[in-house]
């Protein structure tokens, strides 16, 4: 498959929406805008302090995101660990799933991470195939945060911590 990987800017901010609906396995972009827990995760995108990403573009078509946030004070995504790690998002569009383009976005995001924090996490739903990919790359599931998410399933947090 043919497609460029570039970096995630301010100007970004409504792809990032885009890509927001897909990482919460919502109906649209407008579902995501209405639920404080989710806007969080794209409001503002492009903050200096720990906001990182990575867009895969097929022509012009953006396919995949990667990126991490950083939360402060009050601010806490699902798979918050503390103020000093961020949280991972990640979404490939349905058309382009089994690719490797989740693959190569994950690597990315991880490098682009590495330069400026110890791990980074994530919360997942407990029956999402990403779980393996996730595992793969060396992500570990935290004992003890398995929860019962918004949709009534399972989800925990993992963690990738660099060396």
């Amino acid at each position: 498959m043919d497609y460029t990987v570039r970096d995630l800017t301010v100007e970004d901010e409504p792809i990032v929406w885009q890509f927001l609906q897909y990482a919460a396995h919502e109906s649209s972009v407008e579902s995501v805008r209405n639920n404080p827990a989710l806007t969080i995760y794209a409001k503002n995108w492009g903050r200096q302090l720990g906001d990182r990403g990575c867009v895969a573009q097929q022509d012009d078509l953006a396919i995949g995101m990667a990126w991490v946030r950083l939360w402060s004070g009050e601010e806490r995504g699902y798979g918050y660990i503390n103020q000093r790690i961020p949280e991972l998002a990640i979404a490939v569009l349905p058309d382009y799933c089994g690719q490797g383009i989740g693959t190569y976005l994950l690597k990315n995001i991880l490098a682009m991470a590495k330069e400026s924090f110890s791990a980074v996490s994530l919360s997942v739903r407990g029956d999402n195939a990403a779980v393996r990919l996730y595992e793969r790359v060396g992500f570990i599931k935290i004992p003890g945060s398995d929860i019962l998410n918004r949709t009534g399933e399972i989800s925990f947090n993992m963690i990738y911590q660099f060396e």
